[in-house]
């Protein structure tokens, strides 16, 4: 692929491309395969993308030995796209990064700007006990890097959620959490922090022990400390004000997805954390309330107790890509 051509490639295009590679892998029906290559007909740059998307298993294999599910490698890609900037979308097209690395990035932990990093895949939950003794979980679809020397100890969150219960450390040094808004300084407590993907591409912090001292990275003024049963959002430069926290640990580190009337569309952003593919929601149900604690080990059994509860229908393309609507 030239430079040119590459150049040529949206990032939209690769995201449909990448929402294509989803519908296709499980054995579509005659339907969805001439409705793919309609797609890849209508226009060359559409061609250009599905060509170089067919790469990922043989990168993905050449780097690791393994074979990497097209959804989960399309899943993969829409998170890339969506994260990354136009430029470094183009920059993967053209072979800059490759596939097999985005697929090692979900997968396993390693080295990452001289960091350790630590992962979790989509649905997967992971439980780390660091140097100081600090315990460390990852939620669904999770990164870190651990930053832990002579002078600091520091987790950066660069995706996901966690769930932090400190140590004390003999040697005295600081322990803080660095987010893509501003830092964390925990005052001897156990709390969850969450990059959410809102407009403001937030942070969230909820304390279920001791305190915590949020710092937004554009405004001293805007400094706060949260205190057990206090959760907040903040940005770079504001914070909001505290709410109440329900229960004494995350519903998610008991294996639970727990809804008070909560919107179905909602709900099922929350419930597609847990499994790959798309969760789509139909707007005439969308504003429907959900109630009650779904297993999130099990997300296919929690939708169909959820279309049973609320008369619902459940339409699979494919196991990756399922539609909620009216019954």
């Amino acid at each position: 692929m030239s430079a040119h051509e590459t150049e040529r490639l949206h990032p939209d295009i690769i995201k449909q491309a990448a929402q294509w590679m989803m519908r296709t892998a499980d054995a579509p029906d005659a339907d969805t395969q001439a409705a793919c290559a309609r797609w890849r007909q209508a226009d060359a740059r559409h061609e250009l993308a599905w060509q170089r998307l067919q790469g990922i298993n043989q990168d993905f294999a050449a780097t690791t030995g393994a074979h990497l599910p097209a959804a989960t490698a399309g899943q993969t890609i829409l998170r890339y796209c969506d994260q990354r900037s136009r430029r470094n979308a183009l920059k993967w097209m053209a072979g800059g990064i490759g596939l097999g690395a985005l697929g090692l990035a979900g997968m396993r932990e390693g080295l990452w700007d001289g960091a350790t990093v630590y992962r979790t895949a989509t649905g997967e939950q992971r439980v780390l006990t660091l140097p100081d003794g600090t315990q460390l979980t990852l939620n669904t679809d999770s990164a870190v890097a651990l930053h832990f020397d002579e002078r600091q100890r520091r987790i950066e969150l660069r995706d996901g959620e966690i769930l932090i219960a400190t140590s004390s450390d003999p040697a005295g040094r600081p322990f803080s959490v660095k987010t893509r808004n501003g830092i964390l300084t925990p005052l001897g407590t156990r709390f969850v922090v969450r990059q959410l993907d809102d407009a403001r591409r937030a942070t969230r912090v909820a304390v279920h022990e001791g305190a915590v001292r949020i710092d937004p990275a554009g405004s001293v003024e805007a400094s706060r400390v949260l205190h057990a049963g206090e959760q907040a959002d903040f940005d770079a430069r504001t914070l909001s004000p505290a709410v109440p926290v329900e229960g004494s640990a995350p519903a998610w580190k008991q294996g639970m997805l727990v809804a008070n009337r909560m919107r179905l569309d909602r709900f099922l952003e929350e419930l597609g954390r847990y499994r790959p593919g798309f969760l789509h929601c139909d707007a005439d149900v969308a504003d429907r309330e959900v109630t009650g604690a779904f297993r999130i080990d099990d997300t296919d059994r929690a939708l169909e107790v959820l279309a049973s509860a609320l008369h619902l229908s459940l339409r699979y393309r494919t196991r990756y890509w399922v539609s909620v609507g009216r019954a």
